[in-house]
């Protein structure tokens, strides 16, 4: 199979990810902030509070409000930045669990 869509190997790269990553918060005197997908989804402004205080920035309630701003998205998912944040994408991988086994074994769960 192409390694491209092996579950298996995909799991092998994200815990490789997460050894280097491990790496560097070791090795490195840099601040490094976490972020959760879910957390973020959940509870928006707390988390976005979170991340502007990280970064030493001050609070807009325009963060809260990101998809009203009319400038230029240069990414592939410009349409989801002009959308609020939705939860349909939370737990999705739950529709497909039966066929995740090699990735779940990959990731040791």
């Amino acid at each position: 199979m192409n390694s491209v869509f092996d579950l298996a190997h995909a799991g092998h790269f994200y815990r490789q990810y997460e050894r280097l990553m491990a790496h560097w918060r070791e090795v490195l005197d840099l601040p490094m902030l976490d972020v959760s997908y879910e957390q973020v989804v959940n509870d928006l402004e707390p988390q976005s509070r979170r991340l502007l205080k990280f970064l030493d920035l001050p609070w807009d309630p325009a963060c809260l409000n990101f998809h009203q701003s009319r400038r230029y998205v240069w990414t592939a998912s410009s349409e989801q930045v002009r959308r609020p944040i939705y939860k349909s994408s939370v737990e999705r991988w739950r529709k497909y669990e039966r066929h995740l086994g090699a990735l779940r074994g990959a990731l040791g769960n």
